[in-house]
């Protein structure tokens, strides 16, 4: 089945940026419309959803509920798969004509014990029906001007419907949202960096900005790496733990941050320094992190299947793509501070070069823009290494100590 479709996830935030949800994202071989799989099949709709809604967050493993795309066909059927009311919220697609079948089917959903959200929602009188028995209405706030978004807030008000913002690009719009009354936000706003003009960086992000510098280069040593990583206490004993925890199942212990490198080697502690610079950053969301290294992992999978690419600067690369959001500075301001290559350099600055092909693509995917999608790179290709990426990210934060 996953040969069959893509998917992707987009989360879902509340007002203090945790993660409470992910709206799946799906395309069929055949349609370009997000829709759930309504093969019928309980136990493979269920294992796509254990893949895309898991994850590990405030120290524990955690499944999030699932926005779910469901046409008016669906509505009025009865073919969806059983599925948990817990971990599902159904989404009535815009555009959808109200008569007699569309409220009872959604009614039929309401009573089973689903959660239902209306998706793009542009009010008329005669929706109030289906808003009466909606729990969620999502507002596209691209579509809208200032003075549409508050005239929709008022009148919504008297349904006592949770409002969702949806689109958001900039951190100054979700603050907006936020004002208005709005409890729940979707959009990449989170990946793009908040601009302080001035900003200096910290001494640990200093130390954080060098490493990767230092990572990013192709003969990088354990040594070059130790002296770099020997300036944040907190970091070396981290890598310390890591090593000499279970994880690895040493038959001694491993004392000198040297020989810790080597044992792991510059592949995987490329990685691990890269989730704990970034899960050290105070302040920023645990999303951040985590769609950072989910694209970096999925470049570095992609990379290592096409000829003349290398899987380390796929990764470093994706890592890199992230540090402006993570820091508030322009990407333009990091490189001037981190000495990359060529090839990372042109793809995170202007999406040029194979790298920046690949970055877009992952991009792309990951965001659910199916038709920018390479060409480079067949549909079975990106949704395995897409899966194999939530489960790496996944599997490897459980291991931060």
């Amino acid at each position: 089945m996953a040969q069959d479709i893509l998917m992707a996830r987009q989360p879902i935030y509340d007002q203090h940026l945790n993660v409470v949800a992910y709206e799946l994202l799906y395309r069929s071989k055949d349609s370009l419309q997000n829709n759930l799989i309504s093969d019928g099949n309980s136990a493979t709709s269920q294992v796509l959803l254990n893949n895309y809604t898991s994850i590990y967050q405030s120290g524990k493993l955690t499944k999030l509920p699932a926005f779910i795309n469901l046409t008016k066909e669906m509505v009025k059927s009865d073919h969806i798969p059983e599925l948990s009311r817990e971990h599902i919220v159904l989404e009535i697609l815009e555009g959808m004509k109200v008569d007699d079948e569309l409220i009872s089917g959604i009614q039929r959903f309401v009573d089973e014990g689903y959660k239902v959200a209306l998706d793009d929602f542009i009010y008329s009188p005669e929706f109030d029906p289906i808003i009466r028995m909606a729990h969620i209405v999502k507002l596209d706030i691209l579509e809208m001007t200032d003075e549409e978004l508050v005239r929709h807030v008022e009148i919504l008000k008297p349904f006592e419907v949770t409002l969702l913002a949806e689109k958001i690009e900039t951190h100054a719009e979700f603050e907006r949202c936020q004002a208005l009354g709005f409890k729940l936000f979707q959009g990449y706003f989170l990946c793009r960096p908040q601009l302080v003009e001035g900003k200096q960086l910290n001494s640990s992000e200093i130390v954080m900005v060098e490493l990767m510098s230092v990572l990013a280069k192709p003969d990088v040593t354990p040594a070059s790496i130790e002296l770099v990583i020997k300036k944040d206490p907190q970091l070396t004993f981290k890598i310390l733990r890591i090593v000499n925890s279970s994880f690895y199942n040493l038959i001694r212990k491993i004392e000198g941050l040297e020989e810790a490198i080597v044992l792991l080697g510059i592949s995987e502690i490329k990685r691990w320094c890269a989730l704990i610079a970034f899960s050290d950053q105070t302040g920023k969301p645990e999303e951040l992190t985590r769609h950072t290294l989910i694209r970096a992992r999925m470049c570095e999978l992609l990379a290592e299947n096409s000829p003349g690419m290398s899987g380390s600067t796929a990764f470093m690369m994706g890592v890199v793509s992230g540090l402006d959001a993570l820091l508030d500075i322009p990407m333009e301001e990091i490189l001037d501070q981190v000495f990359l290559s060529d090839d990372i350099e042109k793809a995170n600055l202007m999406g040029d070069g194979p790298y920046g092909d690949l970055l877009c693509c992952v991009d792309s995917l990951i965001q659910g823009h199916w038709n920018k999608l390479s060409s480079h790179h067949s549909e079975q290709d990106l949704s395995e290494s897409y899966i194999e990426s939530l489960a790496w990210v996944t599997n490897i934060t459980q291991k931060m100590i």
